[in-house]
């Protein structure tokens, strides 16, 4: 099976499936339309594919940002509406948990401004559902369950301990564990954990 998964939650990945070979390529500092777009277009051309010989697309669906999020999934929507095919969709928190080798995870992804999104793994069950919090609570957090490895996102990378970053193998991971979760893009949505800033009142993180 031929699959295409992309991750905008912080920069741009992309993964490439064809024909059980693997074309991978990401650029953190830029998550676009016009970084995105050319990064598929190379990986097709690479694979020497077309996108209608994709079989299926995957999605990191965040928490993260939202631009980044938004042109992600309209782009996946939109390969998924017009050749008609399915879809699968990750969750970024479990997407970090992949790069620990623990069954037991507790899994941190930067929000900006000292403010983090936290979720809990064990094996394949989410025993804590993602939310935000702050990076000392998120410390205390970590403290709390200490019997649970750690992983990050890169942008967290020296500020809490653990393992950190995404690539090309929890790509792949999250791709060999979620592809069977087949979706229609109709339900292929952003996961918004935290406001957006305009619409945070007093109190909000």
């Amino acid at each position: 099976m031929n699959y295409l998964m992309i991750d905008t939650a912080e920069g741009t990945r992309a993964l490439l499936c064809a024909s059980g070979a693997y074309y991978y390529d990401e650029n953190l500092k830029n998550a676009g339309s016009e970084t995105l777009m050319p990064m598929i277009d190379g990986l097709l051309k690479r694979a020497n594919i077309a996108i209608a010989d994709v079989d299926i697309f995957g999605a990191c669906v965040g928490p993260g940002s939202f631009t980044g999020l938004r042109i992600g999934l309209t782009t996946i929507k939109t390969f998924c509406y017009s050749l008609n095919k399915p879809c699968f969709a990750v969750n970024n928190l479990r997407l970090n948990s992949y790069n620990n080798n623990s069954e037991k995870v507790v899994s941190v992804a930067d929000a900006g401004n000292k403010v983090c999104y936290v979720a809990r793994y064990d094996g394949d069950v989410e025993t804590d559902c993602a939310v935000c919090m702050t990076l000392e609570d998120a410390r205390t957090y970590i403290a709390a369950h200490g019997d649970y490895a750690v992983s990050t996102d890169g942008k967290l990378a020296g500020v809490i301990d653990g393992t950190s970053g995404v690539g090309e193998r929890e790509l792949k991971i999250a791709a060999e564990k979620h592809i069977a979760d087949v979706i229609s893009q109709k339900d292929l949505s952003p996961l918004y954990i935290r406001k957006a800033q305009p619409e945070r009142g007093a109190g909000d993180l």
